[in-house]
């Protein structure tokens, strides 16, 4: 149970960086300069699940870096204004303020993308140990694979009495991880990472419902294997089954995997089942595809039940 003493809040320990978008208004010309929009908005998976988790109304707290440029003031000001305790970021006077950069098409579509993520790499174990007096306190510790190995293994170690939760964040930063799945109390790989972490191949329910146990087995509390279009599949290793959020209206797909994220902690706070944790974050993450920006300007507790209530009879 909850320290009921004690705010419940949330740590999140991950990534943060500033997302630059360039779009072009006709088709591309390389070799050129081509006319177009370009936006500038905080990001970071770490970073932006700490904010929806936020808007959910649960207390979050990002523990990441950031440098000491405009970039870095820009992106807590945005985190601080949208609820996120940023009071423990630490300032690289070396490396600039993590940037993603990605180039869309006409039609939207993105061409291509430039990570430059090298300051989340300066994580280290005595940063988890300057953090301490926070982190084990926390009802729930949140990990994104962007962090350094060493830094996860030494959270699983350390904080092993904490729920931990762990976004996988890609294909090629779960297989860094795969020997520490179990170590953790929720996963949410999406269907290559599943496949990846169980050694499994999904071709159906049966075979779905296999890689879960085996997941499950590792030492897993919670497994919720996000499926895209198909929904989310969910095992806990007694209640398990396949949701899907009927008429999505996708207008963008990005941020709908942080939005699920901070909604599965919501429902492990809050809820009293996986089923109703799966249909809570199903429900978050279609706000968050329905909405341009990558976190949605409507994401709320109450407007996550209230599109619960309204696709229910």
């Amino acid at each position: 149970m909850l320290n009921t003493s004690v705010k419940p809040f949330v740590c999140v320990i991950g990534g943060l960086n500033i997302d630059l978008q360039g779009s072009s208004d006709r088709p591309l010309v390389f070799n050129d300069s081509n006319p177009g929009e370009i936006a500038m908005s905080a990001g970071g998976v770490g970073r932006n699940i700490a904010e929806n988790i936020a808007k959910l109304n649960i207390h979050s707290k990002i523990l990441s870096y950031v440098g000491a440029d405009p970039l870095g003031e820009f992106v807590i000001e945005k985190s601080e204004k949208s609820g996120v305790d940023t009071s423990l970021l630490k300032k690289d006077n070396h490396l600039p303020t993590s940037q993603y950069l990605s180039l869309l098409d006409d039609n939207n579509d993105m061409l291509v993308s430039i990570s430059d993520m090298r300051i989340i790499d300066e994580m280290t174990i005595q940063d988890i140990d300057n953090w301490d007096e926070v982190i084990s306190k926390s009802s729930v510790i949140i990990v994104d694979a962007n962090i350094p190995i060493l830094v996860i293994e030494y959270i699983t170690n350390k904080y092993s009495k904490i729920p931990l939760f762990l976004d996988p964040v890609s294909y090629a930063k779960t297989s860094k991880i795969i020997k520490l799945i179990g170590r953790f109390h929720t996963v949410k790989p999406n269907r290559l990472e599943a496949e990846l972490i169980s050694g499994l191949k999904i071709i159906d329910k049966d075979s779905m419902l296999k890689s879960a146990k085996i997941i499950f087995n590792m030492g897993c509390k919670q497994v919720f294997i996000t499926l895209g279009s198909e929904g989310v599949f969910y095992y806990d290793g007694n209640d398990y089954g396949q949701y899907l959020f009927e008429g999505a209206d996708v207008i963008s797909a990005n941020g709908a995997g942080d939005a699920f994220t901070a909604g599965v902690v919501y429902g492990f706070l809050k809820l009293k089942s996986i089923k109703e944790s799966a249909e809570f974050a199903s429900a978050a993450a279609v706000i968050a595809l329905r909405s341009l920006n990558t976190i949605s300007d409507d994401m709320s507790e109450e407007r996550v039940k209230l599109l619960l209530k309204e696709e229910k009879p």
